[in-house]
């Protein structure tokens, strides 16, 4: 028993010891810290205050933890607020910082940058000819961000391109419209843009409105990510029971398990969710999701693999840390950080071209005396919804992957029918 207690007091005075060498090193460190600062302000060729110093290391330690760590000035966190709340100042681009780069994460739809060309996993190489390597994440940013209307020039670097792009942006208030859709024909598409406030209201009110549709597409393509919330809120919309997500940090008690809650009206259609390389964060958190719980089949190309948690902690003098404290990993246990999220089906975008010989093929209108469409117009009025619906029919084939994700789920629904004609 002696033994015992001499063994457990060596140790516990090892471990003490180790703990007042970490604690001296520590120190040290900051003496040395101190006298740098000490001799830039005192030495350096330009007069730098105190305070800039003190920020700029605070944002070099935090920002070389991983690419999503920053360190928020009290402006940057007025501008953090502002974008989450849907309406903001800039080019509608979401990047990080990928192999110590600046890259796309996804273009917003509808914005300047969509409009203009810029594509997911473009390198931002220059912006206004300044180059962007060795920038913040958070500076990075800033300077893209400005005046509505001013014009901002960006050099990318894509892949397959011979050379360098260069592309000019006009800077615009953005206003992210979270959620659109619309039918086709007894199939509902609904479009996530990003994941806001009221995300899972949108999405809710738009099945609402969605009304008699016997399937479902769920476009996450180029959805940047956004807020746990809204993601978890969109998830539950569509299973009854079972783990959304489940987040875990450095200690494993500290793990956070979220459910779904069944309200008895989920939907039960088939449901087929897009996604490409510019679905990232909390898109991902839904796509991974339905394809676990198998609500859904997943179609497109394989997703970003923006998978950590980052929590925002505020500092007394109104200033933030950005800080990766966690990562998501899907209700099967895989972890969406660098990896993303794996289609069930994939299928890359492409164009449908009329085949060469069709263009020479005889048709009515061809035919001598042919009835004239005019003249039917005259007669019986414009047919408004028949354009309306050649207008969506041409969309839906220049969208290659939601024309396959439209078409399977049409099968799912024709099997499911075929099903219960046989159970009758």
């Amino acid at each position: 028993m002696k033994k015992v207690v001499i063994v457990i007091v060596v140790v516990l005075l090892n471990l003490n010891a180790f703990a007042a060498k970490d604690n001296a090193d520590k120190y040290d460190r900051l003496k040395i810290f101190a006298r740098v600062m000490a001799i830039v302000e005192n030495g350096y060729v330009d007069n730098v205050s105190s305070t800039e110093l003190i920020d700029d290391a605070i944002k070099g330690m935090v920002s070389s933890l991983d690419p999503h760590s920053s360190y928020l000035t009290k402006d940057d966190v007025k501008e953090l607020n502002v974008e989450t709340t849907g309406k903001f100042g800039g080019l509608g681009i979401e990047v990080t910082l990928k192999d110590g780069v600046l890259t796309v994460v996804a273009p917003i739809e509808d914005t300047p940058a969509y409009k203009a060309g810029i594509k997911a996993q473009d390198v931002i190489l220059k912006v206004d000819g300044k180059s962007t390597l060795g920038m913040t994440l958070q500076d990075a940013v800033k300077i893209m961000r400005g005046k509505p209307g001013t014009k901002i020039h960006l050099t990318i670097v894509r892949e397959g391109a011979k050379k360098p792009i260069e592309i000019d942006i006009t800077r615009a208030i953005i206003h992210v419209k979270s959620v659109k859709f619309k039918k086709y024909g007894d199939v509902g598409y609904i479009k996530i843009l990003k994941f806001q406030d009221k995300t899972a209201k949108e999405v809710k009110k738009a099945l609402s409105k969605l009304k008699n549709i016997k399937g479902l597409v769920i476009d996450l393509r180029n959805d940047p990510g956004g807020l746990l919330k809204a993601a978890i809120g969109v998830s539950d919309l569509f299973i009854k029971d079972g783990v959304i997500v489940s987040i875990r940090g450095r200690n494993k008690k500290d793990a956070q398990y979220f459910y779904a809650h069944n309200d008895k009206n989920e939907p039960t259609y088939p449901i087929v969710v897009l996604i490409n390389s510019g679905t990232a964060s909390a898109s991902e958190i839904v796509a991974g999701c339905l394809k676990d719980n198998k609500r859904a089949i997943i179609m497109g190309i394989k997703s970003f693999g923006k998978g950590s948690v980052q929590s925002v902690i505020s500092l007394p003098d109104g200033s933030a840390l950005r800080l990766t404290t966690a990562k998501y990993y899907t209700p099967s246990g895989k972890s969406i950080q660098a990896i993303g999220i794996e289609p069930d089906i994939v299928v890359k975008q492409a164009k449908l071209e009329e085949e060469d010989n069709d263009k020479y093929r005889v048709r009515e209108k061809d035919l001598a005396h042919h009835l004239l469409v005019e003249k039917i117009k005259k007669k019986y009025g414009k047919d408004k919804d028949k354009n309306k619906n050649e207008d969506e029919d041409k969309k839906l084939k220049d969208d290659y992957q939601l024309l396959r994700a439209v078409d399977l789920v049409k099968a799912l629904i024709k099997a499911e029918d075929t099903v219960c004609i046989k159970q009758k």
